[in-house]
């Protein structure tokens, strides 16, 4: 960690408290104004193509199903363990790193339920990288996620989801390429992976090269879902888990909860009754899809139960043809430096439902601001068709940084 990169994260955590304090009501204006970009034609399809496929089989012993998967990006991994460290680093001047890599082999051995623990076991024997590190990452990616996902339906009743994933602010700006470093990184990690179960597809999911749980999948047949983060203080609850206020049995992080949905639940119905009611470290928000008009909701969770949820509206057309969660509970104001709710409703409204589809989904996501500097990629998933399609995305200047 060098002595300049230490100067960076101070300067910039610096600079955003005074903009909060001295800034009572300031969107993102002038260079930086939210613009949607429904009918200019980005979509390519086959740029998705980028972000490769690769299976894992959940029958074949844990130590060994994510071997396939890490191999090709152990660089690349080792690149992630070392951005988050260096940003550990930077707040605690090296006092941390440390500790943590202590707490997170002893979460390893006796917190992580044991089908998690082999398989980050065997991710670690063919990477190379720590337990300690591999736990690290697993829930790291519990504490930090701001995302966009949307749930619309047709004016004939046919399904669309798609998320932004948004990841890496405030861990550290890279002042030459004018992005976030860990963004950067993840987008060097994140995979597509079919699942499959005796020999056939169970789902189809994203995440990041060693990470074992799921962001976002598609279950055929089935359902759609994303995860957005809920923007209320986790890290009290890590601690709590750390010592053992939550048991092995209760324990469920989202992104862990997510892939035993997938795993266990056949039907949307079966999905949202599994998502309101588990047991989990964090609040968190589901974006839920199914196959059949209406069949779309937003439920708002925190640790122990569901506080409310939205619904679409099963007749569409133009009453509430779709669903857009940020990162603030449905009905709430944003964060006026992180106002993604507006544009994307706007944008939406100039797609309508009439010309909802993968393109038109793909370009409503493409528009800033819920296009921005944090945003590793975009998913875009479509039951009827079986579409899933995943693409790396880049936020060219101006562009705003969250």
């Amino acid at each position: 960690m060098t002595l300049h990169s230490v100067h960076s994260t101070l300067l910039f955590a610096t600079i955003c408290f005074l903009v909060l304090k001295e800034v009572n009501s300031m969107p993102p204006s002038g260079k930086f104004t939210p613009k949607c970009r429904v009918g200019e034609g980005i979509y390519n399809p086959d740029n998705a193509k980028l972000v490769p496929w690769i299976t894992v089989d959940l029958d074949a012993p844990p130590e060994e199903r994510f071997k396939k998967v890490v191999v090709p990006f152990i660089e690349e991994m080792k690149d992630v363990v070392a951005t988050v460290k260096q940003a550990i680093n930077g707040i605690s001047f090296g006092i941390l790193v440390p500790l943590v890599e202590k707490v997170m082999k002893y979460a390893h051995k006796e917190l992580f339920p044991e089908v998690y623990r082999r398989e980050i076991e065997g991710i670690s024997a063919v990477s190379g990288i720590s337990v300690a590190d591999l736990a690290m990452m697993n829930i790291f990616y519990e504490l930090s996620r701001f995302c966009t996902s949307i749930v619309a339906q047709t004016t004939d009743g046919d399904l669309w989801h798609g998320r932004n994933l948004d990841f890496g602010q405030p861990f550290i700006w890279d002042v030459e390429k004018r992005t976030w470093k860990l963004t950067s990184v993840l987008k060097k990690v994140t995979v597509n992976i079919n699942y499959m179960k005796n020999g056939k597809l169970l789902f189809k999911g994203t995440t990041f090269a060693g990470h074992v749980g799921v962001i976002t999948g598609m279950r055929p047949n089935g359902f759609t879902l994303s995860m957005n983060a809920r923007l209320k203080p986790d890290i009290l609850n890590v601690f709590a888990w750390l010592d053992r206020n939550y048991t092995n049995k209760d324990l469920h992080f989202v992104m862990w909860a997510e892939r035993e949905v997938f795993e266990h639940c056949r039907s949307y119905a079966e999905a949202q009754a599994y998502l309101s009611n588990t047991l989990q470290l964090a609040g968190d928000y589901y974006i839920l899809g199914g196959k059949r008009p209406g069949e779309g909701v937003i439920l708002v969770r925190n640790e122990t139960s569901l506080e409310s949820m939205v619904k679409l509206d099963p007749q569409g057309g133009f009453g509430r043809w779709y669903l857009l969660q940020t990162n603030y509970d449905p009905g709430t104001r944003p964060l006026f430096i992180d106002d993604r709710i507006t544009p994307g409703n706007y944008c939406m409204r100039q797609m309508g439902p009439d010309r909802l589809a993968a393109a038109g989904l793909y370009e409503v996501l493409t528009s800033k601001t819920n296009l921005n500097k944090s945003t590793v990629h975009t998913v875009i998933m479509h039951i009827a068709s079986g579409t899933y399609e995943t693409y790396i995305q880049d936020c060219p200047d101006p562009c705003w940084f969250i």
